[in-house]
């Protein structure tokens, strides 16, 4: 089939949507795809199409309906609301300067990250003679691919909401837990992202509102820059918590493997999400990042080298 993600991928018209249209085709798919559903929910609910209190998800019974229900299963399945587990990443808020500033971050990070080459978690598949001859103990291919990126983002959602509604009431204080409890987590997964990229290209260069650091520092710097914003009375719980969680992903993807060693490994993308990228993007169903000898293959990495937060 013809490339889903940049089907009709021809120059952008003229006028004023022609250069948003090109910069929005020249997003890499994951990316492109979180950026357009986080603009059209948020739009939707601006304009009163639809209501921001049918998209949050402040407990679980939100989504299955227990909550003030019997336990009639005719009912419960009639209360179902599973879309709020996508549409509570996807809401930034009332239109504003800090939501503009929030999207620009979500967008100059995502595509950063997925553009100069995610995380692999796709596990190599190779003869016993093949492994013999390698060198390289990582079960992993060496380049991540839009299968991967979007095993990373599903991973992080998963452990955001779990830990929101499962590890933090028993952590935190009530007060506390009440007062950092939250019904949207578009922030969250930024700055999950956020810490991952900066932990898998801790040495790559970023400018921050003019300053020079390393990408190592970034997450803690933005740490540093919202508490100051809150006048030092509240921490930024929602960006510890994505950190929190991006970490948990980085030792789980890069550190738990070195350390079993002989190829074994906690984290997999699953092969129906391998195999459902490659359908949209155009490519062979099957050849799970390499050729049919069972070499790997290499994605085209493209470094960017833009300015972080402005």
């Amino acid at each position: 089939m013809d490339n889903f993600f940049n089907a009709g991928a021809a120059p952008g018209g003229g006028g004023v949507a022609g250069p948003i249209i090109q910069w929005l085709r020249s997003l890499p798919p994951i990316t492109r795809l979180w950026l357009a559903s986080t603009l059209t929910i948020t739009a939707l609910a601006n304009l009163e199409i639809i209501s921001w209190t049918d998209l949050s998800l402040s407990h679980l019974s939100d989504v299955t309906g227990g909550k003030g229900t019997s336990n009639n299963i005719d009912r419960f399945l009639g209360r179902v609301e599973a879309w709020r587990l996508i549409t509570c990443f996807m809401y930034i808020g009332k239109f504003s300067w800090h939501s503009v500033i929030n999207l620009h971050l979500m967008t100059q990070i995502s595509a950063r990250y997925e553009s100069m080459g995610p995380i692999c978690t796709r596990r190599r598949v190779l003869r016993q003679q093949q492994q013999q001859q390698r060198h390289n103990n990582s079960p992993y291919h060496s380049r991540g691919e839009t299968s991967d990126y979007l095993f990373c983002l599903l991973f992080g959602m998963t452990g955001i909401l779990l830990s929101q509604f499962y590890l933090f009431p028993y952590i935190l204080s009530p007060s506390s837990y009440t007062f950092h409890h939250y019904r949207f987590f578009s922030r969250h997964l930024t700055f999950y992202v956020l810490y991952i990229w900066s932990k898998h290209y801790p040495h790559h260069n970023v400018n921050l509102f003019g300053v020079v650091m390393s990408a190592a520092y970034l997450p803690y710097a933005y740490l540093v820059m919202g508490y100051a914003m809150n006048n030092g009375e509240v921490i930024p719980m929602d960006m510890l918590h994505g950190m929190f969680i991006g970490h948990i992903y980085y030792y789980l993807a890069c550190i738990v493997p070195s350390v079993l060693g002989r190829g074994r490994s906690v984290l997999s993308t699953p092969i129906l999400l391998i195999d459902l990228c490659d359908w949209l993007e155009g490519r062979r169903v099957g050849l799970v990042g390499g050729d049919a000898n069972g070499g790997e293959g290499e994605p085209i990495v493209v470094d960017t080298d833009g300015v972080i937060g402005g």
